[in-house]
Protein backbone atom coordinates (compact mmCIF):
# COMPACT_ATOMS: atom_id res chain seq x y z
CA UNK A 1 0.00 0.00 0.00
CA UNK A 2 2.88 2.20 0.56
CA UNK A 3 4.14 1.35 -2.80
CA UNK A 4 0.73 2.72 -4.57
CA UNK A 5 0.68 6.17 -2.13
CA UNK A 6 -2.65 4.38 -0.99
CA UNK A 7 -0.98 5.10 2.96
CA UNK A 8 2.15 5.97 4.28
CA UNK A 9 4.23 6.12 7.50
CA UNK A 10 4.95 8.88 9.90
CA UNK A 11 8.64 7.62 11.95
CA UNK A 12 8.81 8.37 15.48
CA UNK A 13 11.55 10.94 16.36
CA UNK A 14 13.92 9.50 19.22
CA UNK A 15 17.24 11.08 18.95
CA UNK A 16 17.16 12.53 22.63
CA UNK A 17 15.59 12.21 25.75
CA UNK A 18 14.58 8.77 27.58
CA UNK A 19 14.71 5.24 26.13
CA UNK A 20 11.39 5.08 26.89
CA UNK A 21 10.23 6.55 23.62
CA UNK A 22 7.70 5.39 21.45
CA UNK A 23 10.06 3.41 17.66
CA UNK A 24 7.00 1.83 15.57
CA UNK A 25 5.84 4.72 12.85
CA UNK A 26 2.33 5.72 12.45
CA UNK A 27 0.63 5.07 9.73
CA UNK A 28 -1.40 7.35 7.98
CA UNK A 29 -3.62 7.72 4.84
CA UNK A 30 -2.66 9.81 1.86
CA UNK A 31 -6.76 10.62 1.03
CA UNK A 32 -8.86 10.75 4.21
CA UNK A 33 -11.40 10.37 2.09
CA UNK A 34 -10.10 6.73 1.66
CA UNK A 35 -9.71 6.37 5.23
CA UNK A 36 -13.37 7.86 6.02
CA UNK A 37 -15.01 5.27 3.04
CA UNK A 38 -13.27 2.18 4.94
CA UNK A 39 -14.74 2.63 7.98
CA UNK A 40 -18.18 3.02 6.46
CA UNK A 41 -18.52 6.88 7.43
CA UNK A 42 -20.96 8.55 4.77
CA UNK A 43 -22.49 11.27 6.24
CA UNK A 44 -20.86 14.52 7.77
CA UNK A 45 -23.38 13.50 11.00
CA UNK A 46 -21.34 9.82 11.20
CA UNK A 47 -18.10 11.77 11.47
CA UNK A 48 -19.33 14.13 13.88
CA UNK A 49 -19.88 11.24 16.16
CA UNK A 50 -17.43 8.89 15.29
CA UNK A 51 -14.87 7.41 17.52
CA UNK A 52 -11.92 8.42 15.09
CA UNK A 53 -13.03 11.59 14.10
CA UNK A 54 -9.45 12.90 15.88
CA UNK A 55 -7.61 10.25 14.10
CA UNK A 56 -8.94 11.28 11.17
CA UNK A 57 -8.49 14.61 11.20
CA UNK A 58 -4.91 14.60 12.62
CA UNK A 59 -4.34 12.15 9.79
CA UNK A 60 -5.88 15.58 7.35
CA UNK A 61 -3.20 17.86 8.61
CA UNK A 62 -0.55 15.47 8.64
CA UNK A 63 -0.95 14.44 4.94
CA UNK A 64 -1.40 18.26 4.25
CA UNK A 65 1.94 18.67 6.07
CA UNK A 66 3.81 15.97 3.78
CA UNK A 67 2.08 17.09 0.24
CA UNK A 68 3.22 20.64 0.89
CA UNK A 69 6.76 19.50 1.78
CA UNK A 70 6.61 17.44 -1.85
CA UNK A 71 4.81 20.55 -3.07
CA UNK A 72 8.31 22.95 -2.20
CA UNK A 73 10.69 20.16 -3.38
CA UNK A 74 11.57 19.33 0.06
CA UNK A 75 12.22 15.96 1.86
CA UNK A 76 10.26 15.43 4.15
CA UNK A 77 11.24 16.33 7.81
CA UNK A 78 7.72 14.90 9.69
CA UNK A 79 8.06 13.21 12.63
CA UNK A 80 6.19 12.20 15.53
CA UNK A 81 7.21 11.72 19.56
CA UNK A 82 5.54 9.49 22.07
CA UNK A 83 6.88 8.28 25.08
CA UNK A 84 5.60 5.00 27.30
CA UNK A 85 4.39 7.28 29.59
CA UNK A 86 1.45 8.49 27.14
CA UNK A 87 3.22 12.13 26.06
CA UNK A 88 3.08 12.97 22.49
CA UNK A 89 3.56 15.24 20.04
CA UNK A 90 1.48 14.81 17.34
CA UNK A 91 3.96 15.94 14.58
CA UNK A 92 7.54 17.37 15.13
CA UNK A 93 8.75 19.19 12.10
CA UNK A 94 12.63 19.33 12.14
CA UNK A 95 14.86 21.83 10.41
CA UNK A 96 18.39 22.38 10.46
CA UNK A 97 18.58 23.80 13.78
CA UNK A 98 15.62 23.42 15.30
CA UNK A 99 12.51 21.29 16.13
CA UNK A 100 8.96 22.70 15.59
CA UNK A 101 6.10 20.91 17.54
CA UNK A 102 2.77 20.83 16.27
CA UNK A 103 -0.16 19.48 18.56
CA UNK A 104 -3.09 18.82 16.44
CA UNK A 105 -6.94 18.69 17.63
CA UNK A 106 -10.26 18.02 16.17
CA UNK A 107 -12.22 20.07 18.42
CA UNK A 108 -13.94 23.39 17.29
CA UNK A 109 -13.19 25.35 20.32
CA UNK A 110 -9.71 25.89 22.13
CA UNK A 111 -9.21 24.47 24.84
CA UNK A 112 -6.05 25.22 27.34
CA UNK A 113 -5.59 21.28 27.31
CA UNK A 114 -4.82 21.16 23.33
CA UNK A 115 -1.27 23.19 25.39
CA UNK A 116 -0.23 19.90 27.72
CA UNK A 117 1.71 18.20 25.22
CA UNK A 118 3.24 21.22 24.11
CA UNK A 119 4.37 22.05 27.67
CA UNK A 120 5.88 18.89 28.47
CA UNK A 121 8.26 18.91 25.13
CA UNK A 122 9.14 22.56 26.08
CA UNK A 123 10.16 21.05 29.69
CA UNK A 124 12.07 18.44 27.74
CA UNK A 125 13.95 20.20 24.57
CA UNK A 126 13.85 23.75 26.47
CA UNK A 127 12.73 26.70 24.59
CA UNK A 128 11.41 26.46 20.93
CA UNK A 129 11.34 29.18 18.36
CA UNK A 130 7.67 28.13 17.75
CA UNK A 131 5.00 26.03 18.17
CA UNK A 132 1.79 25.29 16.79
CA UNK A 133 -1.88 24.04 17.63
CA UNK A 134 -4.08 22.93 14.76
CA UNK A 135 -7.45 22.74 15.31
CA UNK A 136 -10.74 21.90 13.95
CA UNK A 137 -12.29 25.80 14.10
CA UNK A 138 -11.08 28.36 11.61
CA UNK A 139 -9.67 31.60 14.57
CA UNK A 140 -5.73 31.90 14.63
CA UNK A 141 -4.79 33.18 18.08
CA UNK A 142 -1.20 33.85 19.35
CA UNK A 143 -1.14 32.87 22.67
CA UNK A 144 2.08 32.67 25.39
CA UNK A 145 2.14 28.78 25.16
CA UNK A 146 2.01 28.83 21.00
CA UNK A 147 0.15 29.74 18.03
CA UNK A 148 -3.46 28.17 17.42
CA UNK A 149 -3.77 27.59 14.11
CA UNK A 150 -7.67 27.21 12.46
CA UNK A 151 -7.12 23.83 9.78
CA UNK A 152 -8.02 25.77 6.82
CA UNK A 153 -5.31 28.18 6.83
CA UNK A 154 -2.63 26.15 8.90
CA UNK A 155 -0.33 25.38 6.03
CA UNK A 156 -0.11 28.81 5.33
CA UNK A 157 1.54 29.80 8.59
CA UNK A 158 3.46 27.13 9.19
CA UNK A 159 7.27 27.02 7.97
CA UNK A 160 7.84 23.64 6.56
Amino acid sequence: MEASYIVFLLQPHHKNFNKRTIKSPKLYFYDTGLAASLLRIETEQQLQSHYLRGGLFENLVIAELLKQTYNKVKQPNLYFWRDSQGNEIDCLLEHPNSITPIEIKSGSTINSNYFKGLQYWQKLEGETTQQFVVYGGDKTEKRTQGTVLGWKEFTQEIEL
